[in-house]
């Protein structure tokens, strides 16, 4: 696998972030000072690529996701001004509770907002597209 190098210019300026390693799951307030991503963790971070890594504020999501299989990497970057041009019957609203574990820590949200994104396939069936983690 490449390395990669996240690209802090595509992040929230200051949000959080939620990455999955295979041991572990790190879930934190971050910010980008300098053109380095600052977080309790960020060490981790420059050390070792999690198989999946959300950086997310109130309007964007930054998304990276490894396929160790397939030897490739994914980025996304959603907005909510995309979801601004999108069908709104098409766009669904989730709250999630995050775990007691991490949402009794100081600057961590009880709930997230997830943004599902829906289309309709070429069979006229409805399929979830894409979705945007939010606070």
């Amino acid at each position: 696998m490449r390395r990669f190098e996240i690209p802090v210019e595509k992040l929230p300026v200051k949000g959080l972030l939620m990455a999955y390693f295979r041991d572990s799951l790190i879930f934190e307030p971050y910010e980008v000072k300098e053109g380095c991503i600052v977080s309790e963790n960020s060490f981790r971070l420059e050390q070792e690529l999690p198989e999946e890594v959300h950086f997310f504020d109130d309007s964007r999501e930054y998304r990276c996701i490894v396929r160790e299989a397939r030897g490739d990497i994914i980025e996304l970057l959603l907005t909510e001004e995309e979801e601004k041009e999108m069908d709104p019957d098409l766009l669904f609203l989730d709250e999630g509770i995050v775990r007691e574990e991490f949402s009794s820590r100081e600057g961590l949200p009880e709930r997230l907002r997830i943004i599902n994104r829906y289309d309709y396939s070429v069979n006229d069936t409805l399929v979830l597209k894409n979705y945007r983690i939010s606070l």
